[in-house]
């Protein structure tokens, strides 16, 4: 059994000013696999430059029986276009889709794409051994918990597979699957891609009811965690195979749980992690944890703000106060932590006002963090934004799936008080704000230690004043442009 696991192109991969991550998803989806058999290899179209030769050679040498892809909604388009030459190549090979997109959208991805077989909603790993053993053996598909599948013309979606218990019962992802292949941009913001990093995932999911959020489409209103022992294992292991020079802990809340969190700062210093960071929520941290957690090397912690209105953040379901907000900065400087991010989403919720923008600007200039993303709402399917401004017609008709990123392009969707063109001026003024103050600039420039350092704050500053000033996104013109699949030779 062959199978080839895909992550396709993002129509921003090359965006000097974003985060790129490495594909884990499917690192977890490969090592569950091979655990069970199955021969596994991975194509990271975003550090493989996409052309549809490169796809037909991997094809060929793979001998896939299975080619799974795993989008997010940006790139769900791309991920049918590479399955459409998949089944252009073979029409015996069985094509698959998973992630967040399938979890939000439903049975439409199977009706929308022809070119996808298949579509995994949940948690993917049994679903996928199952599908694979149905490809080889037969069967009935409607027997496999948490598969979509097309059938009398139609398209069926089966009852939904239970979470996985323990997490522990999952082998360690199969990072020797990863391209290490340099990305453009940044691990997390102020870590360059240059540093060689991975991500750490020491849970899933996350018990927040927050509006804007597609998270409990996949993972359900509740949080999983691997046992402390799990991940100083994964750590030691992954050290002594990579010497990894930080790690991204890439929880959605790290402290989620007090006590564990503490466990896993000690798991971090015996387990000679060099530096990590994390992100979690203001109303979860301590003094004593965040003293912890510098100790055991966490070098930034970023928070999701959102806004600085507490009547927004009761709308979004976020509940925190300034108060809060400011303590928990507070304290995490005080604990000598290096680096403070604070994330803000202008139009958030639709009845956002000009009133509660002041009070966003007032949280983003008033605390002294080191870092602030300003995005701007996204109406992800399979949120309750989403729902709210679909049935109020905030969505314009020729928005498509790869418009709905967060940053780099004009929005094709308003608020009841804001354009899309007041969203981006909002958006640039509250980041012109903080970045471009004489003091902030200075401040950055005497805590820079390496060239290394020097180069990706070069860089990143190039990045940032083409966009305020241009609009432009793109990096430099050796990675390629941004536009979707215009990294692809038609051959």
């Amino acid at each position: 059994m062959n199978v080839l696991l895909i992550r396709p192109p993002d129509p921003l991969q090359h965006v000097q000013l974003l985060s790129h991550t490495r594909p884990m998803n499917l690192t977890f989806l490969a090592s569950f696999l091979r655990e069970n058999g199955v021969r596994v290899r991975l194509l990271d179209f975003e550090t493989t430059r996409y052309s549809e030769s490169t796809l037909l050679d991997y094809l060929r040498q793979a001998e896939p029986d299975v080619v799974g892809v795993s989008c997010m909604t940006p790139s769900i388009v791309n991920g049918a276009r590479v399955c459409a030459v998949v089944k252009q190549f073979s029409d015996r090979i069985a094509t698959v889709t998973g992630g967040p997109h399938v979890n939000g959208v439903g049975v439409s991805v199977l009706e929308e794409f022809p070119s996808f077989d298949f579509a995994i909603f949940g948690e993917g790993e049994q679903t996928l051994l199952d599908l694979c053993r149905h490809v080889v053996d037969g069967g009935d598909p409607n027997d496999i918990p948490g598969l979509m599948h097309r059938s009398g013309g139609g398209v069926t979606q089966n009852s939904p597979r239970p979470n996985i218990e323990p997490l522990d019962s999952l082998p360690f992802p199969a990072r020797d699957l990863i391209d290490w292949t340099r990305q453009t941009g940044h691990a997390v913001r102020g870590i360059t891609n240059e540093t060689h990093s991975t991500e750490l995932f020491t849970s899933r999911g996350c018990p927040y009811p927050c509006k804007f959020c597609s998270i409990q489409a996949t993972f359900g209103k509740s949080a999983r965690f691997f046992s402390p022992e799990y991940i100083e294992q994964e750590i030691r292991e992954f050290m002594r195979d990579y010497q990894f020079e930080h790690v991204v802990v890439a929880d959605d809340t790290f402290s989620l749980n007090i006590p564990r969190a503490k466990e896993l700062c000690e798991v971090f210093q015996r387990s000679g992690l060099p530096t990590w960071n994390c992100d979690t929520r203001v109303g979860t941290v301590r003094p004593d944890l965040l003293k912890l957690m510098k100790e055991s090397g966490c070098n930034k912690v970023a928070y999701g703000v959102e806004t600085g209105s507490e009547r927004i953040a009761a709308l979004i379901s976020k509940k925190i106060s300034f108060e809060r907000l400011e303590r928990a900065v507070r304290w995490t400087r005080e604990a000598g932590i290096e680096n403070i991010e604070g994330n803000f989403i202008i139009g958030v919720h639709p009845d956002e006002t000009m009133d509660d923008i002041e009070k966003t600007r007032n949280a983003i200039t008033s605390l002294p963090w080191d870092f602030v993303s300003v995005s701007i709402i996204v109406p992800y399917p399979g949120t309750e934004i989403h729902e709210m401004m679909k049935a109020q017609g905030l969505i314009h008709s020729d928005c498509s799936w790869d418009d709905l990123v967060m940053f780099g392009r004009r929005p094709k969707w308003n608020t009841n008080h804001f354009s899309a063109d007041d969203l981006v001026a909002i958006q640039k003024r509250l980041t012109r704000e903080f970045f471009l103050r004489p003091g902030y600039i200075l401040n950055r420039l005497r805590r820079i230690h390496s060239w290394k350092e020097l180069k990706y704050w070069i860089s990143s500053g190039v990045a940032y004043m083409r966009w305020y000033l241009r609009g432009e996104v793109t990096s430099s013109p050796s990675t390629g442009s941004t536009d979707q699949f215009s990294t692809v030779d038609s051959n």
